[in-house]
């Protein structure tokens, strides 16, 4: 699901509030250039293997095959999307017979990304920041990289008893009328600390909340069946905490 607009950086909300944040049921429709982009037939063959899923970074082992070349290689620093099977958090599309890529879900919600090839007679698998256009949304909008957590149950309100650092509490976001039509009100609470934020909600749009964790949600804006994701909203340590993911709705 990549991300098509800056982040902007994480601000913990505990200070100031002491002191005085896709798809739905059918899901968007593929464009004609993702519908018509076909998987080839691959030359070879393309094994992961995923480990230390339970730790904050992941190892993903890729065995990558091309005729009777053989190449492995382990990167040790993959964020993974946890509480889903392996399965269901990574993708692989071969996009030529001896090209081949395989996406990734991270807890961010954002996708990384590697690319498998063939070098005359050598086999490679490197990390690619940001993938061709067409790539990366035939593997989220056609063949579902990203399902697995965007269709997550939609909510106006997301309570939770948590546990954080030495606090246990109930961890409350929720959303309220605002100001007007084109604004929504987003309300969260944890430990004592509230803070209230405006969200733009353009016209037609169905404001929601999604939990990605116990201690974490996103709050958005569907429009047209895309989910346009605003804030997020986590405890950390104790601490109640918000990061704006874009400034604007459209």
């Amino acid at each position: 699901m990549k991300i098509r607009y800056a982040a902007m950086a994480l601000l913990l909300a505990a200070a100031a509030c002491n002191s005085g944040g896709q798809k739905n049921g059918e899901g968007p429709t593929a464009t004609d250039e993702e519908k018509t982009l076909q998987p080839a037939k691959p030359a070879g063959t393309m094994q992961v293997v995923i480990q230390d899923r339970d730790k904050d970074t992941s190892s993903v082992t890729f065995h990558f095959t091309i005729d009777t070349m053989r190449y492995e290689r382990t990167y040790k620093d993959l964020p993974l999307v946890k509480d889903f099977p392996d399965t269901a958090i990574y993708r692989v599309f071969w996009d030529e017979p001896n090209s081949v890529w395989i996406g990734f879900i991270k807890p961010n919600r954002d996708t990384r990304y590697y690319h498998a090839s063939q070098e005359g007679k050598r086999l490679k698998v490197l990390w690619v920041p940001s993938p061709p256009q067409k790539i990366y949304r035939h593997m989220e909008k056609v063949m579902g990289l990203g399902d697995v957590i965007r269709q997550q149950p939609k909510l106006s309100r997301y309570e939770k008893n948590i546990q954080s650092g030495l606090i246990l509490e109930d961890f409350i976001v929720a959303l309220k009328p605002g100001s007007s039509k084109e604004v929504t009100n987003v309300y969260m609470k944890f430990a004592g600390v509230e803070r209230t934020l405006e969200m733009p909600v353009p016209n037609g749009g169905k404001p929601y909340i999604q939990a990605l964790a116990d201690d974490e949600v996103i709050v958005g804006v569907e429009v047209n069946g895309e989910l346009e994701e605003f804030y997020q909203v986590k405890v950390v340590n104790g601490r109640l905490g918000y990061k704006t993911l874009q400034t604007v709705i459209k």
